[in-house]
């Protein structure tokens, strides 16, 4: 039995689930750490059966696990808590701390100084996915960008398109920063860039910050001229560094 999809989408955006005895689940494990299912069925003032099959579904969902927890006397017993995925469902301020922290920067150092602790995000970013590109073709690596936009919160996806490769981010997980800092989009868009490589070329068609209802990425393998162009270029700015 699995956690419908609405009921989740509920618990996000802080309205009431389908189940109220779930949310009820979530907050009491919240507020006490972690329980045993007698605890919870008295607590929800439900049968001990009707208590695991509401916890069968959020472990289901990835937001509660069960760990064997030893007694003084007699056998272990089953005790219920909180995984990582569900405290996101409770409220958190992060992008205001964020915020917050970057204004500060603004202020006592410059615009300057936030471009390259942006530049420096994207730079750690490449170096943490570097290993997911390599060895792949074009369609490959898009899948694989996908994938770790997805892992990051963007709820990203990709298609066929003429010529190329369309990925379509759903979601902006840093919304809140990219409305103040346009150097957070300017960053995400080199990331995407660099990270496919220096063949191909990729535009922004759609933006979140901008009133889209996503952003959309166009990738497009570089015509082999322009890219024999370039490598002329940089080998030709080699031979005058060492003159």
């Amino acid at each position: 039995m699995a956690l419908e999809l609405e009921d989740i989408k509920g618990l996000q955006e802080g309205k009431a689930l389908k189940s109220t005895t779930r949310r009820q689940i979530l907050e009491y494990l919240k507020q006490h750490g972690r329980a045993t299912v007698e605890q919870i069925a008295r607590m929800a003032g439900i049968t001990s059966m009707g208590v695991r099959r509401h916890l069968l579904a959020l472990e289901n969902a990835d937001l509660v696990k069960m760990e064997p927890e030893r007694r003084p006397m007699g056998r272990p017993t089953h005790v219920y808590e909180l995984t990582e995925s569900a405290e996101a469902l409770f409220p958190q301020n992060y992008h205001q701390l964020a915020l917050q922290l970057l204004d500060s920067i603004a202020e006592l150092e410059g615009e300057e100084k936030v471009t390259q602790l942006f530049e420096r995000r994207k730079q750690k970013l490449l170096a943490a996915y570097a290993d997911r590109m390599r060895g792949k073709d074009l369609a490959g690596r898009v899948v694989a960008m996908t994938q770790i936009m997805t892992e990051n919160g963007y709820m990203a996806d990709w298609k066929v398109i003429e010529g190329g490769y369309a990925i379509v981010e759903h979601n902006c997980a840093i919304a809140r920063v990219a409305q103040s800092y346009t150097q957070a989009c300017a960053c995400e868009l080199e990331f995407i860039q660099e990270l496919l490589g220096p063949t191909v070329d990729v535009t922004r068609e759609r933006h979140i910050a901008s009133g889209d209802i996503c952003c959309a990425y166009v990738v497009r393998e570089k015509p082999v001229l322009a890219i024999k162009t370039r490598r002329r270029k940089a080998r030709g700015s080699k031979i005058e560094d060492r003159g």
